[in-house]
């Protein structure tokens, strides 16, 4: 093989390896960006839970809601627009499962301008079915295809199950129990009491699929007997969820255990139709190196939740340090 034939093998060799890379940047950004609206998504979600919840503390006063929205805007340097917009879509969907993962915030920006439900769900779930982009979504709402629907055909779009739920749609990263009432320092048992003791409160706070199994749920491992603190099942996914309650910061240490008790449910107590359990770490803070890496690729098996609990009155706080 001469020079120029050697060449011209490189050349093609390289071209290859170019045409292979440049196609797996692409499809890594793709997964960022999709990564990024899942993420904008459920905070604007959250965003506008917290909002809501905090305008019916108040909902005596009738200008309370303009109010919040107005100093919130000052200062998260956020549009006005922007916190009615999260509001609306919050208030159209209350209910976080009906949020599809596979849609993104610009596609929740066209549903909310939508003010006939039936309508705003068909175009939700021919977007999820259709895999429509935004611009599609525009296109058809703009041509009137519902209308132009059958009713027969709209009946049976609106009545869809959309595909089942994944794992990384189905659970928040905070959790709000203001149902509980605990001081600043309280311990894991105490937690656990009360979350028993709201255990309606607490399901409808993890979401509308979630139900209970069992408390202390033992299980033996080497001749040794372990406790998982909660067990539950979630319909949607279908798997058990296997929870462990943490009434202080994540330690790297969390993982390990309930990856361990992941395992045993999977290999004895796994029906042939459950995807694979999952676990659900609830902690009092989340945020910290040592989560990042100690999950790992464990992102789609272990799931990580910091929760808020509700504090003690100033004139109870009182009463109990005149007590001590």
């Amino acid at each position: 093989m001469d020079k120029n034939t050697k060449t011209i093998s490189k050349n093609k060799d390289y071209n290859n390896l170019l045409v292979d890379i440049k196609s797996l940047i692409n499809k890594g950004k793709s997964k960022a960006y999709k990564a990024f609206d899942n993420i904008l998504v459920q905070t604007n979600w959250q965003i506008g839970e917290r909002i809501v919840r905090e305008e019916l503390k108040h909902k005596g006063r009738a200008d309370y809601g303009k109010f919040l929205v107005g100093n919130l805007a000052i200062d998260l340097d956020i549009k006005q627009q922007r916190l009615y917009e999260i509001i609306r879509f919050y208030k159209h969907y209350p209910i976080f499962r009906t949020v599809s993962g596979k849609l993104s915030w610009n596609h929740y920006l066209e549903f909310i301008k939508v003010k006939n439900n039936n309508k705003r769900i068909f175009y939700q779930k021919k977007s999820v079915i259709n895999s429509w982009s935004i611009r599609e979504l525009r296109k058809q709402i703009k041509i009137k295809l519902y209308e132009k629907t059958s009713l027969k055909e709209r009946e049976q779009i609106t009545s869809a199950k959309l595909p089942v739920t994944t794992s990384d749609e189905a659970f928040k990263d905070a959790l709000n129990f203001d149902f509980i009432q605990l001081p600043t320092c309280h311990k894991e048992n105490e937690l656990e009491a009360k979350i028993m003791q709201n255990i309606k409160h607490f399901l409808k706070e993890l979401g509308p699929d979630f139900y209970f199994g069992g408390q202390q749920v033992p299980i033996k491992i080497a001749g040794k007997t372990n406790y998982i603190d909660l067990v539950l099942y979630n319909r949607a996914i279908p798997c058990i969820v296997l929870v462990e309650l943490k009434a202080r910061q994540f330690n790297n240490s969390d993982v390990g255990q309930i990856n361990t008790y992941l395992n045993y449910f999977i290999e004895n107590n796994q029906y042939e139709y459950e995807k694979n359990a999952i676990g659900l770490i609830i902690c009092k803070e989340t945020e910290s190196e040592d989560a990042r890496y100690a999950l790992g690729n464990m992102n789609n098996k272990i799931f990580l939740a910091k929760y808020k609990t509700k504090l003690p009155s100033e004139d109870k706080i009182k009463k109990i340090i005149h007590k001590l």
